[in-house]
């Protein structure tokens, strides 16, 4: 952002520097405490590097020496190292004689403390309830369609010896409310990681600015309606191709396997999430490390699933057939990956 911005737990936990402004005219008399508890964190001082931080040790700055060697009445001070700003203490404090005796408030009974505001959270609760209406409305009014795209059994099932009304008419409105969910369910996932500050896709660019429910939300619908346009163009990119390799008998069946499979994954993904979320997990976690693997191991397990059941369902040579495969499922996978990160 080129700027400096408040500190939101949400967004801002992988940041490996931590600012903060200080009136030192005001606060003159006073002495400014540095201490880290790891190694490698350093001290700057309107953006100048001033000295590294020793492990478990304090570091203790006059404020009075600061104001005459600044000249000025506020300074940012910045703690360069650690990514957990928990690992980091910036005080301001006076030395105490030890014989001063120590001065008692009164308290009442009562304190209140201001809530702490929470928007990720409070938005992500409520898309959630959301796609869990869907998801029960989808479960009653269509069950059988329901039953076929979350079953595990049948995906991994190569054999189709009929072609079931899923795979006839795959933009019938039946199968378009799976779509949308799957859109809805997409985006959720999109924006767990976007509370994690990893934008991907140059989500920066595209979203609005802004943590506030409004926003959230209506970067939300941006993604779904973009997630399925994307599926829309997914089904006509395999039509396109399916009719230059005269693959069209099973291109319908191509597509049901790839919404199956990608409802299938993106739902246990989002609910594995969503507990991480909901929990207190640790800062340091990298998410981007650990969702890379399964998700490309998701996609190679897609390709093989869909290279059999194809293969099985019309005479085809191989190569003919992983040559038409990599086009239409490895090349978007390899250029999302590398537009992504």
């Amino acid at each position: 952002m080129k700027t400096y911005i408040p500190y939101i737990t949400e967004q801002h936990l992988g940041y490996p520097s931590h600012t903060v402004f200080c009136d030192i005219q005001s606060n003159r008399g006073y002495n400014l405490l540095v201490f880290a508890k790891k190694a490698d964190n350093f001290l700057f001082i309107n953006g100048s590097l001033r000295q590294k931080i020793p492990v478990g040790k304090w570091i203790v700055l006059s404020v009075d020496s600061l104001y005459r060697a600044y000249e000025q009445p506020i300074i940012y001070i910045t703690l360069y190292g650690s990514n957990n700003i928990d690992d980091k203490n910036l005080l301001l404090g006076y030395k105490r004689s030890l014989n001063q005796k120590p001065i008692v408030l009164s308290e009442s009974g009562i304190s209140a403390k201001p809530r702490t505001p929470a928007p990720y959270r409070n938005y992500i609760v409520l898309v959630s309830m959301f796609i869990l209406v869907m998801f029960s409305y989808l479960s009653n009014s269509y069950v059988r369609a329901f039953q076929r795209y979350y079953n595990f059994k049948d995906l991994f099932n190569t054999l189709v010896r009929e072609q079931s009304f899923l795979i006839n008419k795959p933009l019938n409105r039946m199968n378009m409310m799976f779509i949308i969910m799957l859109s809805l369910i997409i985006g959720l996932f999109y924006m767990l990681l976007q509370s994690k500050g990893m934008y991907v896709f140059g989500g920066r660019t595209i979203l609005q600015e802004g943590d506030t429910l409004g926003v959230l939300l209506s970067n939300y619908l941006r993604i779904c309606l973009a997630i399925f346009v994307l599926l829309m163009i997914k089904y006509f990119l395999i039509s396109l191709l399916g009719q230059l390799f005269n693959l069209e008998k099973v291109v319908d069946l191509h597509y049901f396997k790839i919404i199956q499979s990608s409802i299938l994954f993106y739902t246990t993904l989002v609910l594995i999430l969503l507990v991480l979320f909901m929990s207190y997990f640790p800062h340091d976690f990298n998410w981007q490390v650990y969702l890379f693997t399964p998700i490309v191991v998701f996609y190679v397990i897609r390709f093989f699933i869909l290279y059999f059941t194809i293969i099985r369902s019309i005479p085809i040579q191989s190569l003919y057939l992983i040559s038409y495969l990599c086009i239409v499922e490895l090349l978007p996978v390899i250029l999302g990956i590398r537009f992504a990160i």
